[in-house]
């Protein structure tokens, strides 16, 4: 093929590109992904297609970008007039919206090779200690483009990358134009949980659930992209659960604050021995990061958690261990059983929506460390009986 497409884009791919061929492409679509699906990629490789002056009919009878042309060129540069972009922000002086952020944005792209998820972009930024957002300028100017003629190619396009963050107050401006847009307008968003996308978005849109990579098309892809060993792509694809977003930015990890890993095991081990001053130390440090980062290291605990679980049933997993101490997991999985994890899963998940409505992150971790320790000795008593 003339265009280079992810392997498991490409019944997706052809679907949209027949439809664009007939004439009858929707106006809007929102592909919505869980893990490692590399929806941005997809979305790019639309634009490509739409803003191409010489499409090409491949070896499988589908219309396809020529990735010669100067349309082309552009798109794959993020220089196209008439492909925006749009994404989540940390307002700042002299940035408020997403072209504000343009330089970093793409630099971003160029370093992941377009494999990217919403905490490897905060941390890109050094994202203060506020949560990220589609801002009301962005919507604004979305609207103001939208009906403006196009530059330079048949249709603008619009990519909005992470729909869930949407400010809500701005949503309603986006509504009317993505219901009924201009002729040659094309809205793709992108989203990590179709869940908290509001409903009056995803009703105006065609929603398409990518499927996710086989581990031997994510091993291909790492080779190809990233000029790795097959052996040691094998070993990241093993170790980090297929997980494509997770294991590039393990290649560029440095930008962590922390090592999660020796934080998860740092907690449970002082939530165990209920050592109050230690716990509040631990919150003092939780509470310098950036809520996004916050957020990000509860849910990687949870998943700690939930692999452990894993294994107490006898169900294979190598997602994550490999990150714990052996002797650690074999110690703790004694307290993680079908008793202990929905209420350390429900406190760890209010946790995360208190961190969200803005509460105090010192005060939220502290209290659940608290509550798991609790959960930790009422487990350890019933053992000892």
């Amino acid at each position: 093929m003339s265009q280079k497409l992810l392997s498991w884009h490409n019944k997706i791919f052809d679907n949209i590109s027949k439809q664009y061929a007939e004439n009858k492409m929707p106006h809007a679509i929102l592909l919505s992904q869980k893990m490692s699906e590399c929806a941005f990629v997809l979305a790019k490789s639309i634009a490509q297609l739409l803003e191409c002056s010489n499409p090409r009919i491949n070896n499988e009878n589908t219309l396809e970008a020529c990735d010669e042309c100067s349309s082309c060129k552009k798109v794959k540069e993020y220089t196209h007039l008439d492909v925006h972009y749009y994404f989540p922000i940390i307002k700042r002086k002299n940035k408020n919206c997403s072209d504000d952020y343009f330089q970093e944005w793409t630099d971003f792209l160029k370093l992941n090779k377009e494999i990217i998820e919403i905490n490897s972009w905060i941390r890109f930024i050094d994202a203060a200690n506020s949560q990220a957002i589609i801002s009301a300028e962005d919507c604004d100017r979305i609207v103001n483009i939208a009906q403006e003629s196009s530059y330079e190619g048949k249709y603008k396009i619009f990519i909005i990358w992470e729909m869930e963050r949407l400010f809500h107050a701005a949503a309603p401006k986006l509504l009317k134009i993505i219901e009924e847009p201009p002729a040659n307008t094309l809205f793709i968003g992108i989203t990590d949980n179709l869940d908290l996308v509001l409903d009056t978005i995803k009703s105006r849109m065609q929603i398409i659930h990518l499927p996710a990579p086989s581990p031997e098309e994510s091993v291909a892809t790492l080779t190809e992209l990233f000029n790795m060993d097959n052996a040691d792509a094998q070993k990241l694809v093993f170790n980090y659960g297929n997980n494509l977003p997770r294991i590039v930015d393990n290649i560029h990890k440095d930008n962590m604050p922390i090592l999660i890993n020796e934080f998860f095991i740092k907690w449970m081990r002082l939530a165990f021995q209920m050592k109050a001053y230690d716990l509040l130390d631990l919150a003092t440090e939780f509470n310098s990061f950036g809520r996004d980062i916050q957020k990000m290291i509860l849910i990687q605990c949870s998943q700690y958690i939930d692999a452990i679980w894993l294994i107490n049933h006898n169900i294979p997993t190598a997602l994550m261990l490999n990150e714990l101490d052996e002797k650690f997991v074999q110690d703790f999985k004694k307290f993680i059983d079908d008793d202990t994890i929905p209420e350390i899963s429900i406190i760890i998940d209010e946790a995360i929506k208190n961190i969200e409505r803005n509460g105090d992150s010192k005060l939220i971790f502290f209290d659940i460390s608290l509550k798991i320790g609790q959960i930790f000795k009422k487990k350890y008593f019933l053992i000892r009986v």
